[in-house]
């Protein structure tokens, strides 16, 4: 009777196990916090990156990196710089198949790289090692890959010359370049497919480009431009022979789209997913990209919630779940992370007793137009909860026409700029905030 009990539970159980479904869930967020010299709670992971499905690793805009042996099922903070009053901004993490070898990358005034040799465990500083002329934003790396032994950083994506960071030796000794700005201004993400063959995704001058190396990044010829629906290209993702890339819309769109290449690079076609769920949110945007299969897919942004695809983009569903989605990193149809407002998992399971926060104007910066509608003068103020890059710029929705305003780097504080629209078309226009968070749109009407 026992035995035939035990038969019946385990057939019980192996039934539960085959029914449970793959879903989109909210991780626990510990050490996803800010520390005690931060003002706000805001904890938005920046970048996570799995060697496998147990062990992981994530960084933060809140100057951490933070590790995990379980899946995602707690987290224990490996560096930490938010006691320090120079802050380096992470935003990228990268490392080698053998998990042994990691390197991230920051933003910002006090942007630095950071080197493990140990799985994580410990973090070394070696920013003085990589070689980096230019004055102003010293080592902001935005996007992190590898191939073999080799580390690929890029950066950044409010620069205007952009930059490629290259080791061939575990991240010991690097090489530093600038890339053509006929081609590419803005760097935001980079992935490598072979030592010779290389993508980056960015911008320039508003148009949303890839290009592509074949000789290991010594010279690059662009392989995708858009200069009507995106700005910018965010995350790439290649699976198989299909690239796929987050393309985030101009300031007057609100579509949200991916590129998407069969052929590794050939040829590309935009692919819309759908409207932003909530058009009076002013979260225009998309960055995170993910498929596990070339039918099933996701892809996630500034707005609240993904979209989700089973049958190669032709239809979408709008999935409300999650926020400020960025990285959607794959390790197979069953093992999907994300990072985003917090850490997110797709996969079987239940994670009890998490609830997710979203970001509001006291823990984000903030941007104040007036007046508005406005004749001469537009006056910009902008609330920084903490330092961080700044692209500000003004867009007449009608012509298309870019103003730019300011592109710097901003301590903690309110900040004042004065625009002269005296010789400025009336018309409807649009103020821009970009910065190492999530973006603001704010419509403003020029009369005259």
């Amino acid at each position: 009777m026992f035995k035939l009990l035990y038969s019946l539970l385990l057939v019980i159980a192996c039934i539960n196990i085959s029914l449970a479904q793959n879903k989109w869930m909210y991780l626990p967020n510990n050490g996803f916090v800010k520390g005690p010299l931060l003002s706000d709670t805001s904890r938005r992971v920046e970048d996570i990156y799995f060697c496998d499905s147990n062990v992981g690793y994530a960084v933060t805009i809140t100057n951490r990196i933070l590790k995990t042996v379980n899946g995602g099922i707690t987290w224990k903070i490996k560096n930490d710089t938010t006691t320090t009053l120079q802050l380096p901004s992470f935003r990228s993490i990268e490392f080698l198949d053998d998990g042994k070898y990691g390197v991230a990358g920051c933003l910002g005034a006090y942007a630095k790289i950071f080197r493990t040799i140990d799985s994580g465990e410990t973090w070394n500083d070696i920013t003085s090692s990589v070689s980096d002329p230019s004055p102003n934003f010293k080592h902001n790396i935005c996007g992190l890959a590898h191939y073999g032994n080799n580390f690929y950083g890029v950066g950044y994506w409010s620069s205007d010359t952009g930059r490629l960071y290259k080791s061939a030796d575990k991240g010991a000794t690097w090489q530093f370049s600038y890339l053509d700005t006929s081609l590419i201004r803005n760097l935001i993400d980079v992935v490598f497919t072979s030592l010779d063959t290389g993508y980056i995704a960015g911008a320039n001058k508003d148009k949303s480009v890839v290009i592509k190396t074949t000789d290991g990044g010594n010279t690059w010829k662009r392989v995708f431009t858009d200069s009507i629906i995106g700005g910018r290209i965010w995350k790439l993702q290649v699976l198989g022979s299909n690239i796929y890339g987050a393309i985030e819309p101009r300031y007057f769109k609100d579509t949200v789209c991916i590129i998407h290449s069969p052929d590794l690079g050939n040829n590309w076609k935009i692919i819309p997913a759908g409207s932003k769920p909530s058009p009076t949110s002013g979260r225009i945007g998309t960055q995170g990209v993910g498929f596990v299969t070339p039918a099933k897919g996701w892809v996630g942004g500034y707005y609240e919630g993904v979209f989700e695809t089973t049958d190669s983009g032709k239809t979408w569903n709008y999935l409300n779940f999650g926020y400020d989605f960025n990285r959607i990193f794959v390790i197979d149809s069953s093992h999907v992370f994300a990072g985003g407002h917090m850490p997110y998992k797709y996969g079987s399971g239940v994670y009890s007793g998490v609830k997710e926060t979203k970001g509001n104007s006291k823990t984000s910066h903030s941007a104040l137009v007036s007046p508005n509608p406005a004749t001469s003068v537009v006056n910009i103020t902008l609330n920084i909860k903490s330092g961080t890059n700044v692209l500000l710029e003004v867009f007449n929705i009608e012509s298309k026409q870019t103003y730019r305003v300011a592109n710097c780097y901003l301590e903690k504080g309110k900040h004042n700029f004065r625009w002269d629209c005296t010789n400025v078309p009336a018309g409807n226009y649009i103020v821009w905030f970009d910065n190492n968070e999530i973006p603001q749109a704010i419509k403003l009407s020029i009369i005259k």
